[in-house]
């Protein structure tokens, strides 16, 4: 892609950008990698695409290029040209950027042709001018002599070139599998931090309170199970749902002291929580034929025990529910004569003739419709599911996966659930 303006300014080392800031420049550059970052703007989201590149004199240099077009000629591994790109700076970092009148020439293409052929014979094949031939005859010597460094090249006895990747220069933590075990007594007596997947039936849920007195434990109030049957237990949602962290699942309201109340989110990116309805930290109680252990489920897990619902979900469908029946007494008459009125003057006669007041009646079920409720009822669904899980003895097991951590307490996170599924259980 040659340059249809000419050159609007020298060809210079990377090494000297800094001095031609605002400045339009020719670059003669090996071009490390490309990655594209998607740009907002006050219209519309732009994508543009980033090379690192280097030379002789700057290993590692940063190029934005804003042309769709251009973009698709680079590969990491090329020696480029670019023509009539304009030198900014952002802060204290230093970068080139493409103009409406920039260009890119790419001089040696593929990579492999850097190793497998000499510098002159790469040069020599070039129509550029002397100057741009003796920067290119560097770039070339550069890459070859860095050639350990930039791509660990190494020649195999079939006279092939391997390309490996970049020596990494972070460690990177493998993620371990977790131990299959065969009871929860296994599990409780795991001594280091590690992954462990368990098949056990749920036996209760206890809301995790800083408010939880004795008496409560004497009345039962604590065990979801004795709870979720009662009809009239206003405290239910209140004691399973929150308001706190979607990421991290710490609660955030009054109902915990202060000093427990992370001031951080290590989950995020920006160290901010992100507020929103969450269902509170609770101890599900899990139980085998061994061993009965209590496992510690924060929002996102309980998310999946209960369905996929999220708590936010079950919180305005409740709320939604006892605002209605705080108006029911008010319509109560209004529904009784609507009723009657329906059995006086039903659609069809026995033989399937059509009534003489069809209009009152289908006035009297367009009012019918209006009572039903227009969105779905999570909240009902939410604690069908609470009954189901907490029937004791009569549930299958599920497959639970827990990170263990010994050096924690056991409401701090000693068993903290990670995942919860059905066992497939294999037959041979």
């Amino acid at each position: 892609m040659a340059s249809a303006f000419g050159w609007f300014g020298p060809l210079i080392d990377l090494s000297r950008a800094s001095s031609h800031i605002g400045d339009f420049v020719q670059l003669l550059v090996f071009v490390h990698r490309s990655f594209p970052v998607q740009c907002k703007s006050s219209k519309r989201d732009i994508t543009r695409t980033d090379i690192e590149v280097g030379d002789d004199t700057t290993p590692y240099f940063l190029v934005s290029l804003w042309q769709k077009n251009m973009a698709s000629m680079v590969a990491a591994g090329d020696v480029v040209l670019l023509q009539n790109f304009k030198i900014a700076k952002y802060g204290d970092a230093v970068e080139a950027r493409t103009v409406q009148w920039s260009s890119l020439i790419s001089l040696v293409h593929p990579h492999h042709s850097l190793l497998s052929k000499a510098v002159e014979e790469l040069v020599t094949g070039c129509r550029v001018g002397a100057t741009t031939k003796d920067k290119l005859r560097r770039v070339i010597k550069w890459v070859q002599q860095s050639r350990s460094t930039i791509c660990n090249i190494k020649l195999q006895s079939n006279q092939t070139q391997q390309i490996e990747h970049l020596a990494r220069n972070w460690t990177v933590l493998e993620e371990e599998r977790p131990r299959d075990c065969f009871s929860l007594i296994e599990v409780s007596q795991l001594t280091t931090t590690c992954k462990a997947v368990v098949c056990a039936s749920i036996g209760e849920i206890v809301p995790l309170h800083s408010s939880r007195t004795l008496g409560d434990t004497k009345n039962e109030k604590i065990f979801i199970s004795k709870r979720v049957y009662r009809t009239k237990d206003g405290n239910l949602v209140d004691d399973l749902i929150c308001t706190g962290c979607q990421l991290c699942g710490s609660p955030l309201d009054s109902k915990f002291e202060q000093s427990a109340v992370p001031l951080i989110c290590w989950k995020s990116s920006t160290r901010l929580h992100s507020i929103c309805s969450i269902y509170r930290p609770f101890m599900l109680y899990l139980w085998d034929e061994s061993d009965y252990m209590p496992v510690l489920v924060k929002n996102r897990i309980a998310e999946i025990l209960f369905g996929n619902i999220k708590a936010g979900k079950v919180y305005s469908a409740y709320k939604e529910e006892t605002h209605s029946q705080n108006l029911g007494p008010r319509n109560e008459c209004k529904d009784k004569d609507t009723r009657e009125r329906t059995v006086i003057n039903p659609r069809s006669s026995s033989e399937g003739l059509p009534s003489a007041n069809t209009s009152e009646v289908d006035k009297d079920l367009q009012s019918e419709d209006k009572h039903l409720p227009d969105k779905f009822n999570f909240y009902r669904v939410w604690v069908i599911l609470l009954k189901m899980l907490l029937k004791q003895g009569k549930n299958s097991p599920l497959k639970f996966e827990i990170n263990v951590d010994p050096s924690l307490d056991i409401e701090s996170g000693k068993f903290e659930m990670v995942s919860a599924k059905m066992p497939c259980f294999g037959t041979k």
